[in-house]
């Protein structure tokens, strides 16, 4: 059963927030009503519109106060993309990323995921490695025996590659990871901000671009991110295939780098995502039951 969601200021007003975390309250109770204020008459529309499927739809040109998206072309399909208000917005699933974590791989897939997914067709891509190609173990503290997983964003105070701290740890740190064909297109930076949203809840959390993921594919959130979003966060077997809403801030990451901690994100993700709300524009999107 297809459900449409309309996103503005008029239509969030009522939501409730704080924390690391809010929840758009009663709004899968009540999503009639809140598309009624929003644009009169396009319920319907939507709905019966053959454009609307899985993910962010094309809306159709009756409704006034939608904004066009425009595709990006991925191997399988192409994925719309809505720039709207100074945000980059789409819809996806959600697979788990377990890199940056101190214990996320280890010898004989003894991590949190397995060992295959920290390389690829030309080798290691997620782990630090020596002089001889191989990944460097961590000789002391409590992840003895674990190799040193690696972040695209990297906190620039930690100089040492071999220090685990140097990177986004995945199971504190809520994190997306985004293709850097993708990033580009769209200007959003290593450090920019985000908030996500579980579609099926309403439950938003923010976090930060703090990975470059494979080419060719969109929809990918740290351990701790999914925890967040209250879905299966177990990055050896779970997974989600659509019902994630992605609203990117492009270049608002700024100095990210220098201080990249939980409170920043969340702090910098509310504000963000305030001001955003504040904007007249609406956004025509549905999500799959």
């Amino acid at each position: 059963m297809a459900v449409t969601v309309l996103y503005s200021a008029t239509c969030l007003n009522g939501q409730r927030s704080g924390g690391a975390f809010e929840f758009q309250t009663g709004l899968s109770k009540s999503i009639d009503k809140h598309l009624a204020e929003c644009c009169q008459g396009s319920i319907q529309e939507a709905r019966e519109s053959p454009q609307f499927t899985t993910g962010l739809p094309s809306p159709p040109t009756e409704n006034a106060c939608s904004s066009s998206p425009v595709s990006f072309t991925f191997k399988t399909r192409d994925l719309p993309v809505f720039q709207v208000n100074g945000g980059v917005l789409f819809a996806a699933g959600m697979t788990i990323d377990a890199d940056g974590a101190p214990n996320a791989y280890g010898p004989k897939n003894r991590g949190l995921d397995y060992t295959t997914n920290a390389r690829n067709a030309s080798g290691w891509v997620a782990l630090v490695t020596n002089t001889k190609g191989r990944p460097v173990i961590q000789r002391t503290g409590p992840y003895r025996g674990y190799y040193v997983s690696t972040t695209s964003l990297q906190r620039e105070n930690i100089r040492d590659p071999r220090n685990p701290k140097k990177y986004l740890d995945a199971t504190r740190i809520p994190y997306i990871a985004l293709p850097a064909d993708f990033a580009r297109e769209f200007e959003i930076t290593l450090g920019d901000f985000a908030a996500v949203i579980n579609n099926e809840t309403g439950r938003l959390a923010y976090a930060i671009y703090g990975d470059v993921g494979p080419k060719g594919r969109v929809g990918e959130g740290s351990i701790a991110l999914a925890n967040r979003l209250g879905i299966p966060s177990n990055p050896r077997h779970d997974s989600i295939p659509d019902g994630i809403t992605y609203l990117v801030f492009p270049r608002s990451g700024g100095s990210a780098a220098k201080s990249i901690t939980l409170n920043r994100i969340n702090s910098s993700g509310s504000r963000l995502y305030r001001t955003w709300l504040t904007q007249k524009a609406c956004i025509t999107m549905t999500s799959t039951d």
